[in-house]
């Protein structure tokens, strides 16, 4: 999404979390990128694809990233055909796919799994506890950073646009028939209001 939160993810969290030394990453929704060239330099690191829907990105993306190491890849039946991953992150993105998609998306990425029997992990991070208005007057307690971000995308006229969708804990229970489920705070700041979910393949 190209709404995303302005942050770099951090590299040694995540290879915590997943317990996976040879990362091979598709970064669904990848926004304007949360790659830096220290978590690019890490040897652990195999292969990122970046992948999202807003085909105005791409240019961006291929000034930011020069380096072997990343695809920038928005075809997402290709991705799933012919690229391998063991690792999908899903970093502020859920709270704007409805819970239908969400479901159908899970089982195209699991698709890609099949075809190698490593197990595949899935981060879902970022996941909004409250309703948008309940979270914005409590935004500015937690990080003033967020809330001005926040404020500006109130009056971004495409963000408007957007539906805001809410998950509970339960509303992932489909998901055990095939993942391992575990919840923890999120990767990002406001740890009090959004969490993440670890998702490992059985």
């Amino acid at each position: 999404m190209i709404f995303k939160y302005n942050f770099n993810f951090n590299i040694k969290l995540i290879q915590s979390l997943v317990k996976t030394k040879q990362l091979k990453i598709l970064d669904f929704g990848c926004g304007t990128g949360a790659w830096s060239r220290n978590d690019l330099k890490d040897k652990n690191i195999k292969k990122i694809t970046l992948y999202d829907k807003n085909k105005k990105l791409i240019k961006i993306l291929k000034k930011k990233y020069n380096y072997k190491k990343i695809e920038i890849n928005f075809d997402l039946k290709k991705i799933i055909k012919k690229r391998y991953y063991n690792l999908v992150i899903m970093s502020s993105v859920i709270q704007y796919i409805n819970h239908n998609e969400f479901r159908k998306l899970i089982k195209i990425i699991f698709q890609n799994k099949k075809r190698k029997k490593e197990k595949l992990f899935i981060i879902i991070t970022d996941i909004p506890k409250l309703p948008r208005p309940f979270e914005f007057f409590l935004i500015p307690i937690f990080s003033l950073k967020r809330f001005v971000f926040a404020l500006v995308m109130l009056f971004n006229e495409e963000y408007k646009k957007l539906n805001f969708y809410l998950y509970k804990k339960e509303d992932f229970d489909f998901l055990k028939e095939n993942f391992k489920i575990s919840f923890t705070q999120n990767i990002h700041d406001l740890k009090y209001l959004r969490y993440t979910l670890i998702l490992k393949s059985k």
